[in-house]
């Protein structure tokens, strides 16, 4: 705003802060009216008013620049993309993450450490914090349409179209930043000043940014006097150079290049962004609303409720500590997208499996046999039940018990465990020997994995090594208990991996060998489909009679 002049050129912090809090509440005041209006009035009819702007800013560009040039950027970066794909997902810059003098590269062509942070695991981070709500929201709206129809839209659609987007807008500021920095060059070598194209205006621009030159008709250079040789479109003026320091506003010098239309394209820009923010505020209010009421439809009081304390929360923390303090809450929620990571891993393995059920390929869980004790069970109800204030049960005595021996005993519960499976089995069951060393072999590497991590932490002499081996022993602990849950849940025929019983028993190793207690001492019920293959054994008469109707 103030490069159209709309705000003084001189403001303070306080004024900058000002002017941001207006913006906020003003954004908060549309989105309030489009939440107000609903999803098929307000929020359709915004969302759909900012992306005919988008692309009118798209075209625009698009045609004023050099088409040619744009089309060739969106093949050759559809083609970068393909080649890099797998390359990228998979690249963690192992060396350049050193510290220098641990084996960091000295060779120039590794990456800067802060590239990896900023532009992999914040990029990652960011979009995995925005996972639930933009998730939710797409589920609300592709209600009635097909899995199929939802992969296929929001993952090929929106793909082709960032390619033209970024090809577009990012072609055309590389184009502008090296017709700016030629400029340059050919001012310091013919008229030994690099500033002598420099453009001059009255409009405002931050310290930061970078240079702006006008672009000349002609060069008197040997190189370019000849006919053909310069050829340059002067109505695309002026060029500026990309600065760091003013990263954000560059987008706002690639607006005002084109034909004298920089105020018109800028201000389209401002209010597209202001569509864009309202959309993002107002989708967001009404996931928030759909989660705090159980997915059902709400009063429209409420849904007003969240829109004006989404607005309350970022103008209470910018007053309170400046637009640092709306940084510090991008970071805590960046941050939040790390142990969401394992939230959606799951998700992913639950889609899977509800696919399968779907498709026939797996028993629904009424109709298969599941642990007596999950995970998420026995001593974790606690938590359920505070949570829930009081209206959830607390878990059974036994399972507490169970998963204090199996944090503090665990061998007894392991050994348990074996002679319960032995009991059950009928065919070649372990003998109390080969549990025996089972057992054996479970309490060496446990002690061992407490011992040496003792020893480590009160650095005995020669012991700093002892924390490799330490966590060596709980490795093979840890394989130990996920062997005896896969025979445990191979004999009860129960869904699951290998993968899985490893990662319970890595890191929920005392309620694993708790669950595993529990299911070998509960008695089973057969299965809604052991039920009906029964009931069918015992009456193949009607089986016969309906056959025959």
């Amino acid at each position: 705003m103030q490069r159209l002049s709309w705000l003084n050129s001189d403001l303070t912090e306080q004024g900058i802060t000002d002017s941001t809090s207006w913006c906020i509440a003003i954004i908060t005041c549309f989105a309030t009216l489009s939440v107000i209006s609903g999803l098929d009035y307000g929020i359709k009819t915004i969302s759909q008013t900012a992306f005919l702007l988008g692309n009118f800013l798209l075209l625009t560009v698009f045609f004023l620049d050099a088409p040619w040039y744009l089309l060739n950027v969106m093949v050759q970066s559809l083609g970068y993309h393909i080649q890099h794909f797998i390359e990228i997902g998979f690249y963690t810059d192992a060396f350049a993450q050193l510290a220098t003098g641990e084996g960091a590269p000295n060779d120039g062509k590794g990456a800067n450490q802060a590239w990896m942070d900023w532009w992999t695991i914040f990029y990652w981070g960011w979009w995995i914090s925005w996972a639930p709500f933009v998730g939710t929201f797409m589920a609300r709206i592709s209600r009635g349409r097909t899995i199929r129809n939802v992969f296929l839209y929001t993952l090929s659609v929106p793909f082709v179209y960032a390619i033209v987007w970024f090809g577009t807008f990012g072609g055309a500021a590389i184009r502008m930043h090296r017709r700016a920095t030629f400029l340059s060059d050919m001012g310091l070598e013919l008229h030994n000043s690099s500033d002598f194209y420099l453009h001059t205006s009255s409009d405002f621009r931050p310290a930061g940014a970078g240079k702006c030159y006008s672009v000349p008709e002609s060069l008197n250079h040997a190189d370019y006097a000849a006919a053909g040789k310069y050829v340059t479109d002067t109505k695309v003026s002026p060029v500026c150079a990309f600065s760091y320091k003013d990263d954000a506003g560059y987008w706002f010098d690639l607006m005002g290049q084109y034909h004298g239309m920089g105020p018109f394209l800028v201000a389209v820009s401002l209010f597209t962004t202001v569509l864009y923010f309202v959309t993002s505020s107002d989708s967001g209010s009404l996931v928030v609303d759909l989660i705090a009421n159980n997915g059902r439809e709400s009063h429209v009081v409420q849904r007003v409720f969240w829109a004006i304390t989404e607005g309350a929360v970022a103008l209470a923390l910018l007053r309170a500590g400046g637009p640092e303090s709306l940084s510090a809450l991008q970071s805590i929620s960046i941050c939040a997208g790390l142990p969401f990571t394992v939230v959606i891993m799951l998700m992913c393995t639950a889609l899977w499996r509800a696919l399968k059920i779907d498709q026939k390929h797996m028993p629904a869980r009424d109709q298969r046999v599941d642990w007596a004790l999950p995970l998420y069970g026995g001593i974790f109800d606690i938590l359920e039940f505070v949570l829930t204030l009081g209206k959830s049960g607390l878990p059974q005595s036994k399972a507490v018990l169970d998963f204090f021996l199996g944090l503090f005993a665990p061998p007894l519960l392991l050994w348990k465990s074996l002679r319960g499976l032995a009991a059950l089995q009928t065919a070649q069951p372990s003998t109390a020997l080969q549990d025996g060393f089972m057992a054996a072999a479970c309490s060496l590497t446990y002690s061992a994995w407490i011992i040496l991590q003792i020893l480590t932490g009160a650095e005995v002499e020669n012991a700093s090594g002892l924390w490799g081996i330490a966590w060596t022993s709980f490795v093979g602990f840890a394989v130990l208990v996920a062997s005896v849950r896969h025979t445990v849940r191979a004999h009860f025929k129960i869904e699951g991996s290998g993968l899985e019983d490893l990662v319970s028993a890595l890191f929920f190793w005392p309620q694993t060998l708790a669950q595993m207690v529990q299911q070998v001492d509960t008695p089973q019920k057969p299965s809604m489909k052991e039920v009906e293959l029964g009931e069918e054994q015992l009456n193949p008469s009607v089986e016969k009679k309906e056959a025959e109707i």
